[in-house]
């Protein structure tokens, strides 16, 4: 049995022959309490990893990271030959010395292991992204359509008859079939039987003029993730997978979400179906539920988000046709915003909601309906505003001419209140009602926006609200919470991305509401430099997924989800990597203020 425990990053990269290679070399080593280790002015030899006790690394007399058992120490240092800091024994450490002649072979050798000491910011945090994936055989995101062992297509002739569909669909033991037409591909299922049923069609009529020609396909190679998310925006059960063109099988979202044991519950099929605000209170516990599980597999806090926001859309949407008469509903739109409008609230952190009215629409209802439907998502986890942010606040339930009046104030007389409550709004997405209603809004205040670089820049000026946490030495700066060292990581690094890249897409008219669609078109518009956009979009990446797993702790243990990290309790490599992402972050708003040349607003 190895005397040295490889079930961690980077060593998780080596091979059986890389690992004996490192064990062979390594010395195990004891140091007694107040024992200096590493300090400046002496080479580096050697990488440590604490098998027990406490290591403290010193900036003068400040700490500034503790390394307890598994942590390893420092990476930098060793890469460099030397060290600007002190690493002191604080409680008795027993430790291994891992040489750094043979450390360093196994960089050169293996580009995996080597990625967590030389490669570029953005290639660390997707090095990190995979060894969380690597955490099952499987995982929803690594996981293709041809994994999931799609269902055989049956064909049927357009000229064949609903009768012999019927015929077909029983003897295959299938609840759908393709059916050729000429040179056109469609889908009858079972669900046209009951349509047919009803509208007393002949059973002799022939079935290219009853199936679906509009098929939606998806490749044979493509993530399985990415087909459950079509599934669920699209509000279809079914896909047509192609491969080389050709329709070679049918994937149901059973089949993806049995290829998951752990998903059993059809959480879109249920929200379509339920007829009560209890019902729909069940099913958002299992949203976080789903959120929990997919995590645990190594699904990313982006792509997470993206699901989250649909199955919330469906769940708000359902909630406000429960709540809300019918006439309002058709008289209005419910948007989301903030970060549930961008598809990053993948917890339930607080309400961002607004009501857009049809002017001329009056309903005695709409009051109390927005504020039974406020109540109704404080009953289904999701915390008020503590902005008031809410459809229950009548600057956030307006007429159309009364949202355009708050548009042109914001954008005519930008304090520091109305640009952020343009910077929510522009986030908003539309769930439920006439959609119309807020492109045309959109519209609105797409004519007010001009060419004033003035403007932009106040708009921009937000990023310098809260410090980056993040000080010389790279030391993680804390402030004390209920006696423990922590650090708020939406404030400190989280936002300033977030709003960053929001104001460069307002600027250059870039219409994507989710910040990693934004980077995307303003790198491939040529207006942020590349190696930039991907940098920033990995910081983010990585910001938003230690967020979300500090959240799921916290509700496993009975609170709430907050923003809020404890370093100390974070491995080594997290500790370098959020030390990476927040120097990423001051890197990056050096560029905002250079862009938007915010040292010349007064």
């Amino acid at each position: 049995m190895s005397r040295f425990d490889f079930s961690h990053p980077p060593f998780t990269h080596l091979s059986n022959a890389e690992q004996q290679t490192l064990e062979n070399a390594a010395d195990i080593v004891f140091f007694d309490e107040d024992e200096v280790i590493l300090s400046p002015g002496t080479p580096v030899d050697a990488l440590y990893v604490v098998i027990k006790g406490v290591v403290r690394e010193m900036a003068d007399d400040e700490v500034i990271a503790v390394y307890r058992q598994r942590d390893t120490f420092d990476a930098r240092s060793m890469v460099a030959g030397h060290t600007s800091t002190r690493f002191v024994v604080h409680e008795e450490a027993l430790v291994f010395a891992l040489p750094r002649d043979t450390v360093l072979a196994l960089t050169d050798s293996n580009p995996g292991f080597g990625a967590f000491f030389f490669a570029s910011i953005s290639q660390k945090f997707g090095a990190m992204a995979r060894e969380s994936g690597n955490r099952e055989l499987q995982t929803l995101l690594t996981a293709t359509v041809r994994d999931a062992c799609s269902r055989l297509p049956v064909f049927a002739e357009g000229r064949d008859t609903i009768l012999d569909a019927a015929r077909l669909m029983k003897q295959r033991k299938s609840k759908s079939i393709l059916v050729r037409h000429g040179e056109r591909l469609g889908m009858f299922t079972t669900t046209d039987f009951r349509d047919i049923i009803l509208a007393d069609t002949p059973s002799s009529t022939p079935l290219h003029q009853v199936c679906h020609f509009d098929l939606i396909t998806v490749d044979s190679d493509d993530f399985l993730f990415n087909a459950l998310l079509t599934m669920t925006q699209r509000n279809i059960r079914r896909l047509v997978v192609m491969e080389r063109g050709e329709p070679v099988g049918i994937l149901a979202q059973v089949d993806i979400l049995s290829y998951f044991s752990n998903h059993s519950h059809l959480i879109a099929q249920r929200l379509d179906r339920a007829e009560s605000l209890d019902e729909l209170a069940a099913i958002a516990e299992q949203i976080t539920r789903l959120v929990s599980i997919l995590s645990s597999h190594g699904v990313k806090a982006p792509q997470l988000g993206r699901l989250v926001q649909a199955l919330n859309a469906r769940l708000f949407e359902r909630a406000w046709q429960l709540i809300a008469p019918a006439e309002l509903v058709a008289n209005s739109c419910l948007l989301v915003m903030g970060s549930e409008g961008r598809g990053e609230q993948i917890l339930k952190t607080d309400q961002d909601n607004a009501l857009l009215i049809r002017d001329g629409f009056e309903h005695p209802a709409i009051q109390g309906a927005c504020q039974t439907f406020s109540d109704t998502l404080t009953r289904f986890g999701y915390p008020p505003c503590p902005g008031g942010i809410m459809v229950r606040n009548p600057q956030w339930r307006q007429h159309e001419q009364g949202m355009r009046d708050q548009l042109y104030r914001w954008v005519m007389a930008p304090d520091g209140d109305a640009l952020m409550n343009l910077a929510i709004f522009i986030d908003a997405e539309a769930v439920a009602g006439d959609h119309s209603l807020l492109t045309q809004c959109r519209q609105y205040l797409d004519s007010l926006l001009s060419d004033d670089e003035s403007f932009y820049a106040r708009f921009a000026r937000a990023i310098e609200q809260f410090d980056t946490p993040l000080g010389f030495f790279a030391q993680l700066l804390t402030k004390e919470k209920n006696g423990a060292a922590t650090l708020d990581i939406k404030k400190g690094g989280i936002f300033p991305i977030v709003h960053g890249i929001r104001a460069l897409a307002l600027r250059h008219g870039i219409p994507a509401c989710n910040t990693f669609e934004r980077l995307q078109l303003l790198a491939e518009r040529g207006l942020l430099e590349r190696e930039l956009a991907n940098d920033v979009g990995e910081a983010l990446s990585f910001l938003l997924g230690l967020r979300l797993s500090q959240g799921l702790a916290e509700l496993a243990d009975g609170r709430s989800a907050s923003n809020l990290i404890r370093p100390e309790q974070l491995s080594t490599l997290e500790r370098d990597l959020l030390k990476d992402a927040l120097a990423l972050v001051k890197r990056f708003k050096g560029h905002l203020r250079h862009v938007f040349r915010l040292g010349a607003i007064a």
